[in-house]
């Protein structure tokens, strides 16, 4: 079932609620409503929040509400997804839908499933040429892997593997963004910033927290309101 319906309703209760302080200011014009489609895993799905609206996604999509009156977010994202899920279950629904903006998130679970880096990598540019096949006028918004091992669940020699997975694969995304003009939104970066686990991470010590999705969603969403203004409204 898609989260969209529910998505739309929450909006409408806390638009102004969960307003980032870092966030640009409202344009004087409000746009043309925008149409957002999320792709990924329980990071993009929002794991770990408290509530669906606090995920960092859903973050960036009130914020673009809030300057386009009427945008949309559908977040087709399913926790525990690979690169490979993604692009087999996810990818296809794309051709049925007409997006503004594609949002791509996913790598975690490679990294501690330990997928090589070479073939995530691999898979991971069919996902994006597989999206932009798909979604022409769209922009793709790619979201970096996210250190993984900062989480207190890896210790030792599984610690280690798991933050050079991650590392390699963060570069990975990064190094196909650029080639395929798709925007990088460095969420490696965002974890490294915030070292104090205890206040990043839920209760589970593996998806952030409320605090840890906003930080993420204050990378994410100048990323995605500067591609909106750069995207010709496709056909409906």
């Amino acid at each position: 079932m898609r989260r969209s319906a529910l998505f739309l309703a929450l909006g409408a209760l806390a638009a102004c609620a969960h307003r980032s302080r870092t966030f640009p200011a409202p344009r004087g014009t409000p746009g043309p409503p925008k149409r957002i489609v999320a792709l990924g895993d329980s990071l993009a799905f929002g794991s770990g929040a408290s509530a669906p609206d606090r995920g960092f996604i859903f973050q960036a999509y009130l914020r673009v509400r809030a300057q386009d009156p009427g945008s949309r977010l559908d977040d087709f994202a399913i926790p525990g997804s690979t690169a490979r899920d993604v692009l087999r279950l996810q990818a296809p629904r794309l051709a049925h839908e007409a997006a503004d903006a594609v949002v791509v998130c996913v790598g975690g679970n490679d990294v501690v499933h330990r997928v090589e880096t070479f073939a995530f990598a691999q898979t991971y540019a069919r996902l994006v040429a597989r999206v932009r096949a798909l979604q022409p006028h769209a922009a793709i918004v790619c979201c970096g892997v996210p250190d993984v091992g900062m989480s207190p669940l890896f210790t030792g020699v599984d610690h280690a593997e798991v933050a050079a997975l991650s590392r390699a694969g963060d570069a990975a995304v990064r190094a196909i963004a650029a080639r395929s003009g798709a925007t990088f939104v460095d969420l490696y970066a965002a974890v490294r910033a915030h070292r104090d686990v205890n206040h990043f991470l839920s209760n589970d010590r593996f998806h952030p927290s409320d605090a840890g999705y906003t930080a993420f969603a204050d990378v994410l969403t100048p990323a995605l309101l500067h591609v909106l203004s750069q995207t010709e409204a496709p056909a409906r």
